[in-house]
């Protein structure tokens, strides 16, 4: 089924007419169900290979398959069992989902009446209106910033545009706490991921390559929320916070591992239910359905992570040491990175510019993320960004973020921009330590120019101390 072979494990059965009506179960993945088969031949289905042909019978089937939140998934199914092989080849015709799990699923006896579901339809409309709602937000986002553009005769090339829009789409807002991103987490987890596990069992060919690639994206989606929730708790350090998200929240090896990951799905899931897991009935009556389904399910899940994870920091490190010969990109803290912090969900590593030792970020990289320059009427110098609400989308939508020194970013108190905004004309970056050494070293006089304050200083205490 859905080509990819699954166990099942029989409970009861009971002589009907033509046939044998079995209940099953499939306990690594909480799956219940029954199946009719039949006891004269029958013209093999069309997924039954062809050295079945005299040694077919007839095979209907219905089952439910369990999730995180309170209901189950739906699945009925037709095809024939080959003798030879002791294999049913089987094509789901349709699903749905009704408001049962835990014991109660266990123990079913079958309903009679149209099955639905108000928790899925539910937890199912909130992330619909929830991802709505982000395009809407997206789509004025990048009319202003367009218009920007072109208020100051600035080109947008693709590249600029396809990571504007994709920071733009990002599901939490700016200023989120770790309460909202929790519940983003679990709607992404029982609508999401068990939704794209569920339909991994009932898509045939190509669209079953294009919900494994779903179920990817999606395990993409959690890891990039669970960091988030991370970074915002500072509970790693800088240089570590500014590695991982080199290495594994990047442009340039998004989507690559969720491609591997639908071309060897088939192949993982027949490995899978072929192994140990498949004698787990025991287990699962001991500690529960529920709780066997979750190691389960944890397990292709961990598999399809495990792949992401691999070929992005690979393909991270490939293409650093292609672009700059050295692996301290990774390491080496910036100052542009750690005053926008959590404001960014991807590193562009083609933004970067390596020069004598220091991360800097390009021009054309500060436009691609949004961030401005704003000017006060005192010449002081501030990063601009877009900031992105929850509900609403108010014109004032420019926030400061951080102070301009020379080359070099420090966070500082973020409030509405007020002042002139344009474009950066020069790459900003450089380590952090360097925003301290450039503050004790810039005192601004009435004329304009700057004094070494901190070597000055020195010099009058020695000369005083002397005399």
């Amino acid at each position: 089924m859905a080509g990819a072979y699954w166990n099942v494990a029989p409970t009861h059965y009971y002589y009907v007419t033509d046939g044998v009506l079995c209940h099953f179960v499939m306990p690594q993945y909480n799956l219940h169900g029954n199946y009719f088969l039949g006891n004269t031949t029958v013209e093999p289905y069309t997924t039954t290979p062809a050295s079945c042909s005299n040694h077919s019978f007839a095979f209907a089937n219905y089952f439910y398959h369990g999730s995180i939140g309170y209901y189950s998934f739906y699945a009925e199914g037709e095809g024939t069992f080959c003798f030879l092989d002791n294999t049913a080849y089987d094509i789901v015709k349709g699903v749905g989902t009704l408001d049962i799990n835990g014991a109660p699923l266990a123990n079913d006896k079958g309903q009679i009446g149209y099955l639905k579901s108000y928790w899925y339809a539910l937890a199912g409309s909130t992330l619909v209106l929830i991802r709505c709602w982000v395009l809407r937000r997206s789509y004025i986002s990048c009319k202003r910033f367009a218009k920007h553009c072109d208020e100051m005769s600035e080109p947008v090339r693709f590249q600029d545009a396809f990571v504007y829009v994709q920071e733009s789409m990002r599901l939490s807002a700016h200023g989120a706490n770790n309460y909202q991103r929790g519940i983003l987490l679990f709607l992404l987890l029982d609508q999401g991921l068990m939704s794209d596990l569920f339909l991994l069992i009932t898509q045939e060919g190509l669209v079953g390559r294009i919900q494994c690639i779903s179920l990817g994206y999606n395990l993409a989606g959690l890891m990039s929320m669970l960091f988030e929730m991370v970074e915002s708790m500072n509970w790693i350090s800088e240089k570590a916070r500014v590695l991982v998200k080199r290495l594994l929240f990047n442009y340039e090896t998004a989507l690559i591992g969720e491609l591997i990951t639908a071309a060897v799905m088939q192949y993982y899931l027949t490995t899978l239910n072929r192994s140990g897991l498949r004698d787990t009935e025991s287990e699962a009556e001991t500690v529960s359905y529920y709780v066997m389904s979750l190691v389960g399910h944890g397990i292709i899940a961990l598999g399809c992570v495990f792949v992401i994870v691999c070929t992005r920091s690979l393909g991270a490190v490939a293409f650093v040491l292609w672009r700059f010969g050295t692996l301290q990109v990774f390491f080496k803290p910036c100052s542009v990175d750690a005053t926008l912090g959590v404001r960014y969900k991807l590193i562009f590593l083609n933004g970067y510019i390596w020069e004598n030792g220091k991360l800097f970020y390009k021009v054309s990289s500060l436009k691609a993320f949004g961030l401005l320059r704003m000017v006060e009427g005192d010449g002081s110098e501030f990063l601009v960004y877009t900031k992105l609400r929850w509900r609403a989308i108010p014109r004032n939508y420019l926030y400061v973020c951080g102070r301009v020194l020379n080359e070099n970013v420090r966070p500082c108190d973020e409030r509405p921009c007020s002042g002139i905004v344009t474009l950066f004309d020069r790459a900003l970056g450089g380590d952090i330590e360097d925003i301290h050494l450039n503050q004790s070293r810039r005192v601004s006089g009435k004329n304009g120019t700057s004094t070494n304050f901190k070597y000055l200083t020195s010099d009058i205490f020695i000369k005083s101390t002397f005399y």
